[in-house]
């Protein structure tokens, strides 16, 4: 009998209001049984600026050089099984040679610190590691991220400062860094706020502005669907559909249009239509 492929899965979990500023989403990726082809087994990520850390429950994956496609995988070694990334300017593509089912977290670069984790991501902290280790022994994912979120509450509550910004997204979290910056320490100057900006997140503050603005521009384009560039350019607060083309390209390596295409039809880039879930 003809064996019938499953459809790959891919699911965006939210933390609870507990951990609002420590994690920003969970993104579940399997595609056991789904029978995809080479190419459509490569995953397009946008640029973040979240550490990140990855569980590979089953399978492997590759991180590709910039701008190969999955040929180039086997020049690659595959990812450990528990991998942590820093915050990255420039988008990021991974490839499996088979069947993958992985669970990555990003988690807000300050909140990363507060909870061990060093400014490279060279080490997943202990917290990090016992939370996943609940997502890795559960039988599904569901139950596996309510255990990530209860094992990590406590760590979280404990550890992070008073007051902390209770962010929901990129903007939000900005916003925070920005004011918790102004209001610490005896400098009140703009250098020395960009100063503290960068030392609690380890980016400048227009890296910081440039994350928050494209975010901004992904809800308009997810509520806008088909409007014309220049309009969503305009609403969105970039000079004009140039400016904006750039900065997509600098997140994304595309332009507008051709991003728009590939996420409406490619398999590759299921990440940005999970991802648009969040508006």
């Amino acid at each position: 009998m003809r064996r019938v492929s499953m459809e790959p899965i891919a699911r965006l979990f939210l933390p609870p209001p507990a951990l609002f500023g420590c994690l920003l989403v969970g993104v579940y990726r399997n595609t056991r049984g789904a029978g995809l082809s080479a190419p459509d087994r490569t995953n397009y990520f946008p640029a973040s600026p979240m550490a990140t850390v990855t569980l590979i429950r089953h399978g492997s994956l590759h991180i590709l050089p910039p701008g190969a496609d999955w040929t180039a995988a086997h020049h690659c070694p595959s990812l450990p099984r528990l991998t942590a990334m820093p915050p990255q300017e420039t988008p990021v593509t991974s490839w499996s040679p088979g069947d993958v089912e992985a669970l990555t977290l990003g988690i807000y670069p300050d909140a990363w610190r507060t909870l061990g984790g060093d400014p490279a991501c060279s080490d997943v902290p202990p917290p990090l590691a016992r939370a996943l280790a609940c997502f890795d022994a559960a039988p599904d994912p569901e139950t596996g991220w309510q255990g990530v979120c209860d094992t990590l509450v406590p760590h979280w509550t404990q550890a992070r400062p008073t007051p902390w910004h209770r962010a929901t997204n990129v903007t939000d979290w900005v916003k925070g860094i920005t004011t918790r910056a102004a209001l610490t320490g005896s400098g009140r100057s703009l250098r020395s706020v960009e100063r503290r900006m960068q030392r609690f997140t380890g980016q400048t503050r227009r890296t910081l502005e440039f994350f928050s603005a494209i975010e901004t521009l992904q809800g308009i384009l997810h509520r806008n669907t088909g409007a014309p560039l220049a309009e969503i350019a305009h609403e969105a607060g970039y000079a004009d559909q140039s400016h904006m083309g750039r900065a997509v390209r600098r997140a994304t390596g595309f332009s507008p249009a051709r991003l728009n295409r590939a996420i409406q039809h490619d398999e590759p880039f299921w990440c940005y239509r999970l991802l648009g879930e969040m508006f």
